[in-house]
């Protein structure tokens, strides 16, 4: 059936309001719905507009029929979209309707499952972008959403492992409501809480506070976590993949901001991330997830690369030094191949295995060292016939994360530094000074370029084939440039002195108009400005200076 065409004006609420029976407004407020679904903002509804919905709503709720209740929410969901003057629709009265309705206000049992199924597609929307919402929803529902999640996949569990489980199983008296519901409906349910969830814990440091100090209600997500990984492969498209990424989501927000929270269920949490990411079989945006997870929890990485006892030893090959590398490998790959798939606006997505790798790199030296060999290995001759950012190798490709404009650039030139144990000479033979420039200036080595080698910096030592070649690189680019033509030596003394001007001139325009400033090294190692070139020759030798000949 096609519906009428309809606008949400004032007088149309004020007729809603004023109409009897109050189903009459069904085909209307349908038809309504139906025209604003396609829009995301709506500018055109002023403040009196959205101030008569909130009273039309929670006037007319409760005693509505479920059909009548479903397009109520769902006119709030699509309104709720638009963030501009949200708080305006919503009052604390109309947030406690949507959650009674939602199934998760504590002491007040509902009976419709479809109301149930579009108040939590509305309350999504509503703690996504209402204050209101969420203060409501974390002083008295965050417990009963716990709580339903819970049962929700105890449900799936006892279903999945019993033929007649759906039939068999008895709801809690607050949950009865579920027996109504298909067991797509109540897997679709299980989502929306889930996503519930997350919204509400990304924006609110005291329920990411509740959730970390109570092991009970964190573990509620873990079980999620291992439930939806349970068996492997699991296709993106599929609940388990929705339910898995979720929790792990969820989790990344309890932990991102805990300075204090219990470290052995912190370790179970970083054992089962672990466990993604060396499964070859999950997909690597799950497995990223895991990553971004684990990075929270630093003081448990170093536990994923145990030391392991002759038995243990036999069951990888992954061994290092006699620790188990299988994980920091794991990790690699998927960087590698994540570096490949992520475009230049998501690069910032790849800091938390940069992250993981440096703090691993530095608390754990045999995973340094099993890194260093992984990205960079010794040089050969064929190494350097190519700019070190060019190539398929992980270093070629860190490399070239060093050159984006983003905050990825310093974690991925710290790793590669961490991996050089902190030597700006070893550094800049793996990437060339040009590349390094701006980490080197960050840290303050920049007077470091010219001192000598540590007796450290040639473990492992390079190849011979490199090292004939080695005076041959040019340490800016890292590379060995070939011959070319010097453009110079087809021009008159008259040609060179014009370009040679152009050159100046355009340099000077460069400098007045602020693009650069001339610089030499400070004390501290940085750059700092100059204000005449006299500073930039002060510290040059003499050429007619004895001092060559000693």
């Amino acid at each position: 059936m096609v519906l009428p065409r309809m606008s949400l004006t004032r007088s149309v609420v004020k007729e809603f309001a004023s109409r009897t029976p109050i189903e009459a407004n069904l085909p209307a407020l349908k038809a309504i719905n139906a025209e604003l679904a396609q829009k995301f903002t709506f500018s055109d509804l002023d403040v009196e507009v959205r101030k008569d919905i909130n009273d039309l709503f929670v006037t007319q709720f409760d005693s509505a029929s479920p059909a009548y209740q479903s397009a109520l929410l769902e006119l709030v969901r699509i309104l709720c979209r638009d963030k501009t003057g949200v708080n305006l629709l919503f009052s604390d009265a109309l947030v406690e309707k949507v959650l009674q309705a939602g199934g998760i206000f504590p002491g007040r049992p509902v009976a419709n499952f479809n109301v149930v199924t579009e108040a939590v597609k509305c309350l999504v929307n509503a703690l996504f972008n209402s204050v209101v919402a969420r203060s409501v929803f974390e002083a008295k529902c965050e417990g009963q959403l716990v709580a339903r999640i819970e049962t929700i996949l105890e449900f799936l569990k006892a279903s999945s492992i019993s033929a007649d489980g759906d039939a068999a199983y008895t709801f809690p008296a607050d949950f009865e409501f579920l027996k109504e519901g298909s067991r797509k409906a109540i897997e679709d349910l299980l989502f929306f809480d889930l996503r519930i969830a997350f919204v509400s814990s990304a924006h609110s440091i005291e329920l990411q506070r509740k959730w970390v100090e109570n092991n009970e209600k964190a573990k509620v997500f873990l079980d999620v976590l291992s439930f939806a990984t349970k068996i492997a492969p699991i296709p993106p498209t599929s609940k388990n993949f929705e339910y898995a990424t979720e929790a792990l989501k969820i989790l990344f927000n309890v932990y991102c901001h805990a300075s204090m929270f219990d470290v052995d269920f912190a370790q179970t949490v970083a054992n089962e991330c672990a466990r993604i990411v060396l499964n070859h079989d999950f997909d690597d945006d799950l497995k990223q997830n895991a990553v971004h997870l684990i990075a929270t929890m630093p003081c448990c990485m170093p536990a994923l690369c145990p030391l392991l006892g002759e038995e243990e030893a036999g069951t990888t090959t992954k061994i290092f030094e006699g620790y188990d590398m299988r994980f920091v490998d794991a990790l690699l790959e998927v960087l590698a191949r994540k570096v490949d798939k992520t475009g230049k606006e998501e690069v910032d997505l790849l800091s938390t295995f940069f992250t993981t790798l440096i703090y691993l790199c530095k608390n754990h030296k045999a995973a340094r060292r099993f890194c260093r060999l992984k990205v960079i290995p010794p040089l050969r001759a064929s190494h350097v016939e190519h700019p070190p950012d060019e190539g398929v190798t992980l270093r070629n490709k860190i490399v070239r994360l060093m050159l984006s404009p983003t905050n990825l650039r310093d974690l991925a030139g710290e790793f590669l530094f961490v991996l050089c144990k902190r030597s700006v000479s070893r550094l800049i033979k793996y990437t060339g000074f040009g590349h390094s420039a701006g980490l080197l200036a960050n840290y303050g080595f920049l007077g470091s370029i010219n001192e000598q080698k540590r007796e450290s910096d040639s473990e492992a030592s390079d190849m011979e084939d490199y090292k004939e070649v080695e005076d041959k690189v040019n340490p800016v680019t890292g590379y060995i440039i070939p011959p070319q033509e010097n453009p110079l030596d087809n021009m008159s003394e008259a040609q060179k002195e014009f370009e040679a001007m152009k050159l100046a001139n355009a340099m000077n325009r460069l400098l007045d108009e602020g693009v650069f400033q001339p610089a030499s090294v400070g004390p501290d190692g940085k750059p700092r400005p100059v204000s005449h070139v006299n500073e930039l020759v002060k510290d040059i030798p003499d050429e007619n200076s004895d001092s060559d000949s000693d």
